[in-house]
């Protein structure tokens, strides 16, 4: 199945191992939310927007899709995504339908985590399984969304993690090494100031090694000041820092992370490297290596793309369509068969190589994996329509 760019699925990955950490701390009257954005894509983005008629300004960080993973609008509320492990969560009735761009708009249009926990309330949440937000307001309340409940908070000093907090009974029992890093230090010492902050999402952040991925980006708010300061690739000695009220008295704009600290070498590596191998896949499209299995399988260890092209699932699967609606079905199926290779717990996978052996009249091949895929999400209709399609046929 061709996914669509703004689906829940995209907005907290395919991977639910995605490590990524925020903190909270309320002192002396004032309060900042430190978060690291943990992943690979280097196409990272920091924009400003302004508020339309009865809706907040805000400044937003994420990729270059502008989905927004986290950000701030001008009343200081702050909001950032999480992925987390899938859990069996129940369609809640009579509720409004969710849509995956539902907690932007809550930013533009509440001031509090109270009003954030109303509006959301109206709205059936189950599709945010395998994702959880965090809400902050400049008073230091704080309100966690999970797929199925909600919850408030209030205390001074806050951190969360790749965890359900409904699903947790003690904190000290995970396995989060990142994370219990960033609680001893929390434990030891709470300071507001720049020096701590930074030193404290020194702590927290993630390097996935071989010069590949890790945290991207750290943004630090202070939410009183209305203030950001951004750092780039885990570097803490350098920040570019945004004052939220005079950006949004200018254009609305947008910013490429990486161009913004062209002095971090390990930060340019990373972003050269992706880049590359995004486009040497994308070249698939119009090449004929994708014809032959194995040629397919060289051109990967030619171009390095070895251990990338493990995390771009998207990005191969949209070759493989693109192939398919040329009608070069045996590049198309290669292509989705590799991305099976790559990404064996993928439903979605299993879904798009059954519609390239669809499209090819192979009908057994087509229904073993449409079948293969709704076991792994029952909920995929697409898969199950296209089995009663091929049952039909065969019944005939």
């Amino acid at each position: 199945m061709k996914i669509k760019l703004l689906s829940i699925t995209f907005l907290f990955g395919f991977l639910h191992a995605i490590p990524c950490t925020v903190y909270k701390i309320t002192k002396n009257g004032k309060t900042f939310v430190g978060n690291n954005e943990d992943y690979w894509d280097a196409n990272t983005r920091i924009w400003f927007e302004k508020g339309k008629a009865g809706e907040y300004g805000a400044m937003y960080v994420g990729q270059d899709n502008l989905v927004a993973q986290g950000g701030m609008n001008e009343k200081g509320l702050v909001f950032d995504g999480f992925s987390v492990q899938e859990r069996q969560i129940k369609y809640k009735a009579g509720k409004l339908k969710f849509y995956p761009t539902l907690f932007k708009d809550v930013i533009k249009k509440c001031q509090n985590t109270a009003e954030v926990a109303a509006m959301l309330d109206k709205y059936d949440l189950s599709p945010l399984n395998g994702g959880m937000l965090l809400y902050v307001e400049k008073n230091g309340k704080y309100l966690v969304v999970e797929a199925d409940t909600m919850m408030m908070g209030n205390e001074d000093n806050y951190l969360l993690s790749n965890f359900c907090p409904s699903q947790t009974s003690n904190v000290q029992d995970l396995n989060i090494p990142y994370y219990q890093k960033g609680r001893k230090l929390m434990e030891q010492r709470i300071d507001t100031s720049m020096s701590y902050l930074t030193q404290l999402s020194d702590t927290l952040h993630q390097d996935f090694g071989k010069g590949f991925g890790g945290t991207l980006y750290t943004t630090i708010y202070d939410l009183n000041e209305g203030t950001v300061n951004l750092y780039f690739y885990h570097d803490y000695r350098v920040t570019v820092k945004f004052n939220l009220k005079n950006e949004l008295n200018n254009k609305d704009r947008i910013l490429i992370i990486p161009e913004m600290f062209p002095d971090n070498t390990a930060g340019q590596f990373h972003y050269s490297k992706w880049n590359n191998a995004k486009e040497a896949v994308r070249s698939l499209a119009v090449s004929s290596v994708a014809n032959d299995s194995l040629a397919l399988d060289d051109f990967i260890e030619a171009e390095k793309l070895y251990p990338m092209i493990k995390v771009m699932e998207l990005d191969v699967n949209d070759v493989g369509y693109a192939l398919l609606e040329k009608g070069k079905l045996t590049a198309a199926i290669n292509v989705f068969k590799l991305n099976v290779k790559y990404f064996p717990k993928s439903w979605n996978c299993y879904d798009s190589l059954a519609d390239g052996y669809m499209k090819a009249k192979e009908y057994s091949l087509a229904l073993f994996n449409y079948k293969k895929s709704v076991e792994m999400n029952p909920k995929n209709e697409h898969g199950h329509n296209q089995i009663r399609k091929i049952e039909k046929r065969v019944s005939r």
